[in-house]
């Protein structure tokens, strides 16, 4: 099985590599880069196994590209484990109402949680962020993940979330 073979691995890479990405950047300076810090109801659609979730996202706004990369874990608490990196696009709609639609593939470990049919998935999302005083920001988003049909079947999943990002560095 994938899961207990190399999920806590990946995990753990994943994570050095987030806090790797924090510390170079933040000793560049002037960087405008985030980490976000998000709570949702997973499969909140589908009510097929719902449940709590919670992700932690390094966010690149310092690189001149119109399309940012970042990179994630999300975990459920039935143990379900999403490591991605994706690109996202920042939208102004306001000073202080910004679109960020954003595209991430990942490796998925079930767990107990619900099948999604296959360990590479891809997730879409858009959020809508507020940015606070001190450039703090909160929001909330919407995201899809499913397997493209790479697997035998493509159930896919849809989470809700509430999101708040600290500045790099804070």
């Amino acid at each position: 099985m994938i899961r207990s073979k190399y999920g806590n691995e990946f995990s753990r890479l994943w994570i050095f590599i987030i806090f790797f990405f924090c510390s170079s950047n933040s000793l560049a300076g002037g960087s405008k880069d985030y980490i976000s810090f998000s709570t949702a109801l997973f499969d909140f659609l589908q009510n097929d196994v719902t449940s709590l979730e919670a992700r932690i996202e390094y966010r690149v706004n310092s690189v001149k590209w119109q399309l940012k990369p970042f990179a994630g874990l999300m975990a459920n608490t039935d143990g379900g484990e999403y490591i991605y990196s994706g690109v996202f696009y920042e939208i102004p709609i306001t000073k202080f109402l910004n679109l960020v639609p954003s595209f991430a593939p990942g490796l998925y470990f079930k767990n107990n949680s619900k099948d999604l049919h296959f360990v590479i998935e891809f997730r879409t999302q858009l959020e809508a962020i507020f940015v606070l005083p001190n450039k703090l920001r909160a929001g909330v988003s919407f995201n899809h993940i499913s397997n493209a049909s790479l697997g035998k079947s493509n159930p896919g999943v849809e989470s809700i979330a509430i999101t708040f990002q600290l500045p790099v560095p804070w």
